[in-house]
């Protein structure tokens, strides 16, 4: 069984890191996280600053760990924090790469807060999705660090350049799911030839035995 690693400085570009500052300016997170090692065993990412370490120690358990280098290689977070153990090397480093993308989010929106300036929005929703964060983080980005309205926020984000079609796709599974859920609903409103608006009962008892929940028949339609 192996211990839990100590940090490798790599000694490749620990002089380059050294040199810079820990400013989101700093970091280039363009390009897609690309993990190299043995991915059965002992794996590193470096990207945008950060260094992703994930790593397999006993049976099926694997430890996993994100530094920032251009911060004193401080380290951000690691699966020792947790009770929970990782299982699976792709675990790890699923778990090391949401880390690592809220960790630039966050440093993002620090940043555009104490600069002073005027902020971008569209810019901002496009540097979000180069970091890897969805449509649906970025309207509550929007709602919980810059006050936006949801309504707000989410035509920010749907009529945003870098999404282009999001909303076109929003509405069409949205209808599909009105369409599917009508026929259990209790009460269905309909505008302009189509499903606006369903309601259900929740205080109406349901008698069969093996009726399936509406969720799960929801999820039987999609098959």
């Amino acid at each position: 069984m192996r211990n839990t690693p100590n940090f490798l400085k790599p000694t490749d570009c620990a002089s380059f890191y050294k040199t810079m500052k820990p400013n989101i300016l700093n970091r280039d997170f363009r390009h897609s996280i690309i993990w190299k090692g043995d991915l059965n065993d002992d794996c590193t990412a470096n990207w945008a600053g950060l260094m992703l370490r994930a790593e397999w120690m006993d049976k099926e358990y694997w430890w996993w760990c994100v530094y920032d280098m251009l911060d004193s290689e401080n380290q951000i977070d690691s699966s020792n924090n947790y009770d929970e153990s990782v299982i699976g090397g792709e675990n790890a480093r699923k778990r090391a790469e949401e880390v690592a993308k809220n960790y630039l989010k966050n440093e993002l929106i620090s940043q555009l807060k104490s600069s002073g300036e005027k902020i971008n929005y569209d810019k901002l929703i496009s540097d979000l999705k180069l970091i890897g964060i969805s449509p649906m983080q970025t309207i509550l980005t929007l709602i919980n660090d810059f006050g936006f309205e949801h309504k707000d926020a989410k035509n920010h984000v749907f009529d945003s350049p870098v999404w282009e079609g999001l909303r076109e796709q929003s509405d069409i599974l949205t209808q599909e799911f009105l369409n599917i859920g009508a026929e259990d609903a209790d009460k269905v409103e309909i505008v302009n030839g189509q499903i606006a608006s369903i309601t259900f009962d929740l205080t109406k008892k349901d008698n069969a035995k093996e009726k399936q929940t509406f969720w799960n028949r929801i999820k039987s339609k999609f098959k």
